[in-house]
């Protein structure tokens, strides 16, 4: 279950090969939910270095304390129960329950919603056009068919490799066999609406964010505060407002302390660092 739910967050919004490095230094870094619990906040973000949205590095090193602290050192497999963890939504409890307790259950990412979408309601972009019941609906019907597992690993991988956003529809069993609606409005030429945020990355605050991690990542130490504005000097063009904006964003989220202008990874007391 414990690698079941690491690897459910770190698939949360990244591409599989990302995520798989990710997963790999992880476990290695934190082998069990105890050692993980027990991890310097500074250290697991560390450990989750570069693979973006760092707070899914805290979430789970919360979702660690709590299963250690209420539920035995153990993940619960209550869906409700594992709901409440921090950081777990539907799909990760879905991740969990399935593959990480054998648990007959859907895991609905956007993967899922997309091939049921388009075979079965024909729209070319189901995360914004299908309701999320119906989806729900139909792969419930289908998964009392199959394995569970083999079910939910199958229609992921499928709709990573084939029906992806804009659909390799030519080389799809289901287009080929006029098994798909939406098959023929792709074939037409249509295109899907984009999802998702179409901000350029390069130069926007996340990628601002990403900087100043980078930069308190490489020192064990406190960083001088100074420091980090000379690092990000190009990139922020004097605008001393955006930077505290930034500063303290990251600090709201828990991903740096502020004390006597230093800053340092995680929520650690000031006290206790060097």
């Amino acid at each position: 279950p414990y690698h079941a739910l690491v690897g459910a967050v770190c698939t949360q919004q990244t591409q599989m090969s990302r995520a798989i490095e990710t997963y790999s230094r992880w476990i290695e870094a934190f082998p069990t939910i105890a050692d993980l619990a027990d991890a310097p906040e500074e250290e697991v973000l560390r450990i989750w270095g570069r693979s973006g949205y760092p707070r899914r590095a805290i979430y789970l090193k919360r979702a660690a304390e709590v299963c250690c602290s209420e539920y035995g050192g153990v993940i619960p497999c209550d869906e409700l129960e594992l709901l409440s963890l921090p950081g777990v939504g539907p799909f990760t409890a879905g991740i969990v329950r399935c593959f990480g307790f054998g648990i007959q259950t859907l895991t609905v990412d956007t993967n899922v919603i997309r091939i049921l979408g388009r075979v079965f309601h024909g729209d070319l972009q189901p995360v914004k056009e299908t309701a999320i019941d119906e989806i729900r609906l139909i792969g419930e019907t289908l998964l009392g068919l199959s394995e569970g597992e083999q079910f939910n690993a199958a229609v992921m991988d499928f709709g990573a490799a084939v029906c992806t956003s804009q659909p390799r529809c030519t080389e799809c069993t289901f287009s080929t066999e006029q098994l798909c609606l939406a098959a023929d409005r792709f074939l037409s030429g249509e295109k899907a609406a984009t999802v998702g945020d179409s901000k350029p990355f390069s130069g926007s605050d996340r990628e601002l964010r990403g900087k100043v991690l980078e930069v308190l990542r490489g020192q064990r130490d406190p960083v001088a505060i100074e420091k980090i504005t000379v690092e990000l000097r190009t990139d922020l063009d004097q605008d001393e407002d955006r930077f505290e904006a930034i500063l303290a964003g990251l600090e709201k989220d828990s991903l740096i302390w502020r004390s006597e202008q230093r800053a340092g990874l995680g929520t650690i007391d000031t006290g206790q660092q060097k």
